[in-house]
């Protein structure tokens, strides 16, 4: 690694924790999800239920793999959730018509009407975080995790 990143790793004799973006990359992931779960209480929900939901929203009828894809979750996992939200009435399941051995998901209307719910309560969650930030500060903060996360991916 070259010189003019060595005040962001550990292995730095002069290291700070407050220096390393990963650090505060999990720092903010996990008090998102705490504050995301509280507010889901009011519904019974959690963090991993909305994101299944969300993610089918975004893609109907989607095999449980492509949702541990979307999700970043393990296919175990993520079967899991979908069977509870299908015991839970937010979800159907049924088997692909070309392949069996896959499963399809989608929302029920009590699936789609959750989301409604949780896009309004979590939206305060969002808002919060975002104060003090402008716009291009947010935007730019996005383009920088894009990058770091294709650099990591290749």
């Amino acid at each position: 690694m070259t010189k003019k990143y060595s005040r962001f790793l550990p292995s730095e004799k002069s290291f700070n924790i407050d220096n390393f973006p990963y650090y505060w990359v999990t720092q903010v992931h996990s008090q998102y999800v705490h504050n995301i779960d509280n507010v889901l209480k009011r519904y019974g929900l959690d963090n991993s239920r909305r994101r299944i939901l969300l993610a089918l929203n975004i893609k109907q009828n989607a095999s449980v793999s492509e949702l541990s894809e979307m999700i970043i979750s393990k296919m175990s996992t993520t079967t899991k959730i979908v069977y509870r939200l299908k015991d839970e009435g937010f979800v159907n399941t049924y088997s692909c018509e070309n392949d069996a051995r896959i499963t399809r998901v989608n929302l029920t209307e009590q699936g789609k009407e959750m989301i409604h719910k949780i896009n309004s309560l979590t939206g305060a969650v969002l808002e919060q975080s975002f104060e003090g930030l402008t716009p291009l500060q947010i935007e730019k903060m996005i383009d920088g995790l894009k990058i770091i996360f294709k650099n990591l991916s290749s």
